[in-house]
């Protein structure tokens, strides 16, 4: 049991060194630990697989996102709203340090996706799978420019459109059984029209079973407001089937901004365009916004997708590797005539620069020296239990 409870830990989706489990022998703890380096080791090696296709984005002197390298190697596919502002003044850096300046070819308005063409370097183009996308609770690799992943979470929520609707009905988020109790109904909803009432279990909806709140969002997601869907309740113990004309999310009492503001980000900052994606991947990645834009693989190596957005504490998005191959068949929107996206009513230049340290990208030989330290660190730790054991017996 005690190896089984920890390897490595992850914290937010970030691979760091194992935590040694209280109770354990010295002999576990060594196991555990060598375990635990096998396992980063690991994973660092999948990153490793695209490090070359992978770089920073620069905007006067600050790291707002990362890229991935497509084309010849001389283009880069990044975060559109990261950079709209400021598109005429972005500098890559490569993980080999190397640097080049970039212009903004077009935008993909949909996906907030820039196209650059840099000139002064050319890196290694990245290869999407042509896979089907990983199913839920598989685990992803969001790859860094360096020698280390970036992030490590799992497929939450499998490949889906995103829609914007919602039945109109508050749910009790206490309720621990199959299906979603509803709390209360926003009048002139969908809900309220449909008859749906306090205390109804919602166990269906648009054909499909619905087993807790996760579920009956991931359906929402699939249906616009003003769709027609059949939903089954449960009402005293009777099953009733009855059909519901999905409502927008406007028809909702709105929470004050800086509330929701505060709820949405109590995991970290969230990037300034969080919905609207025509399709996406959700996993559980905490990524930051400035790490959004690289290459996500599976543990195989393969190329699934690009991280496009930190949505909300609990979900980061991937744009699909077959969407992000496409896009590049389309024509683009010239970046003069492209909207900057905005972040709680004001314009992305409301977000002053403010003096940040340069904390990546990493020297060269950086990473090996981590090792080096954390390889002589374990040799140590190793002694002591060795010496506490002797002192035991």
């Amino acid at each position: 049991m005690k190896a089984a409870l920890l390897l490595l830990t992850l914290a937010g989706g970030a691979l760091l060194p194992a935590q040694d489990v209280p109770l354990q022998r010295p002999e576990e703890r060594r196991e555990t630990r060598r375990q635990s380096a096998e396992i980063y080791e690991a994973v660092a090696g999948i990153s490793r697989k695209v490090s070359d296709s992978t770089v920073w984005v620069w905007v006067k002197g600050r790291q707002v996102a990362v890229g991935t390298v497509v084309g010849d190697g001389t283009q880069v596919l990044t975060k559109w709203s990261e950079i709209g502002l400021n598109y005429d003044s972005i500098q890559i850096v490569g993980g080999d340090r190397r640097e080049a300046t970039a212009t903004v070819l077009g935008v993909y308005q949909e996906e907030d996706v820039a196209l650059l063409q840099l000139e002064g370097a050319r890196f290694t183009p990245v290869t999407w799978s042509e896979g089907e996308t990983p199913p839920v609770g598989r685990f992803l690799v969001a790859a860094g420019p360096g020698e280390q992943a970036l992030k490590v979470g799992v497929v939450a929520v499998k490949e889906r459109r995103l829609g914007e609707a919602v039945l109109g009905v508050y749910l009790d988020r206490t309720y621990e059984g199959d299906g979603v109790l509803v709390a209360g109904v926003v009048e002139g909803s969908g809900a309220e029209n449909a008859g749906i009432g306090k205390d109804d279990l919602i166990v269906a909806l648009g054909g499909e079973e619905v087993s807790n709140v996760y579920s009956l969002q991931a359906i929402l997601s699939k249906f616009e407001e003003g769709e027609s869907q059949a939903i089954r309740i449960l009402r005293n113990e009777k099953e009733l089937e009855l059909e519901i004309e999905l409502s927008s999310p406007a028809m909702f009492p709105q929470i004050p901004q800086v509330r929701l503001n505060a709820m949405r980000s109590m995991g970290g900052p969230l990037s300034v365009v969080g919905k609207g994606f025509p399709r996406v991947i959700q996993t559980d990645m905490q990524l930051k916004p400035n790490q959004c834009g690289g290459p996500v693989l599976d543990l195989k190596g393969n190329v699934i997708g690009l991280s496009i957005s930190r949505t909300d504490r609990t979900r980061t998005y991937i744009l699909p590797a077959a969407d992000v191959a496409a896009i590049l068949g389309r024509e683009a929107t010239s970046p003069e005539l492209a909207e900057i996206p905005r972040r709680r009513g004001g314009l992305l230049a409301s977000r002053k620069d403010r003096p940040r340290p340069k904390a990546v990208p990493m020297n060269p030989g950086s990473a090996d020296r981590l090792r080096k330290h954390l390889e002589e660190m374990q040799a140590l730790l190793e002694r002591m239990d060795e010496e506490m054991e002797e002192v035991g017996e």
